[in-house]
């Protein structure tokens, strides 16, 4: 008998991978996924499901993706572009995850507060508890301000905007392409105050959307860090706080009102509209996803 080549398929077994990596996300690690919770997505067998994780079964049937998608509740072009190895197991996971919130809501006001009020003491400043709508105020108008003097000292006119030229802005900041690196993309900080120092390095010579994203929210922690005027508004916020600011701070930087509301002007309405901002701004569907319910939130 032939013996079938190991991982034929290469992004089948990716796809596989995502799957299960989309399972654990969801069970919050309250759940231990094994190989055959991924194969009855599709109700295969213990043999199937194997085929399948070393790739060396083809998962291509648009049917069969829709009903992944489905399963894990993501967008099937998500799925389909695993499927095809457009995207990779890195960046899936990422757009799985999320951008996070650009704003203190829902679930996640609901365990600060509970946070707050357990632990009073924690929050203390000068001898008294902050009040909680001070102490967990995202203050987005400052972090608009920020992103606006960035956008305007940069002399970006248009979509897209180029990372590259913004980390340029910060003789502190530099960035390092690398084809070798482990992880995706790697953030070192070096010194303290005004002396801190950013290196990013990232794993291809043309960064994914979502290491553009981590880019411009990297340029926000070191503004924070090293105490630069543009920063300086969220110096002394919780980390709970500077994680929602720095994630609005990002969309708006590669996703800019005013550049989004004259593209809006431009596009081809009978078209998926997400498609083509997120194509004009060099983002995920995602991201754009958010950053348009951001927009229509905040009108900026």
């Amino acid at each position: 008998m032939k013996k079938t080549e190991e991982n034929r398929y290469p992004h089948s077994a990716t796809l596989f991978r995502f799957c299960k990596e989309a399972l654990e996300i969801r069970y919050e690690g309250n759940v231990k996924v094994i190989d055959q919770d991924v194969g009855a997505i599709l109700g295969y067998d213990p043999a199937d499901c194997s085929h399948w994780k070393k790739g060396k079964k083809n998962i291509r049937a648009l049917s069969t993706l829709r009903g992944l998608a489905d399963h894990l509740n993501v967008d099937e072009r998500l799925i389909i572009e695993i499927a095809s190895g457009s995207v990779g197991l890195d960046e899936a996971v990422f757009e799985y995850r999320g951008y996070g919130a650009f704003s203190i809501t829902g679930r996640h006001m609901e365990n600060l507060k509970k946070e707050y009020f357990k632990n009073p003491g924690r929050w203390q400043t000068d001898g008294a508890p902050a009040a909680f709508e001070t102490l967990f105020d995202v203050n987005r108008t400052a972090v608009l301000k920020s992103v606006k003097a960035i956008v305007e000292q940069g002399r970006f006119t248009e979509a897209p905007v180029y990372i590259p030229e913004v980390l340029q802005m910060f003789p502190a900041i530099s960035i390092v392409a690398a084809t070798t690196l482990e992880k995706p993309y790697i953030a070192e900080y070096t010194g303290t105050g005004a002396e801190t120092k950013l290196t990013i390095r990232h794993r291809a010579s043309d960064a994914r959307s979502f290491i553009r994203f981590l880019m411009a929210k990297e340029v926000f922690n070191w503004l924070v860090r090293s105490g630069h005027a543009l920063g300086a508004a969220f110096v002394g916020a919780p980390e709970d706080v500077l994680e929602i600011q720095g994630n609005a701070f990002a969309g708006l930087l590669l996703v800019p009102g005013d550049f989004m509301r004259r593209e809006v002007e431009r596009i081809d309405c009978s078209l998926d509209i997400v498609q083509q901002l997120a194509s004009t701004f060099w983002v995920s569907k995602a991201l754009m996803n958010q950053r348009l319910r951001d927009y229509m939130e905040n009108l900026s």
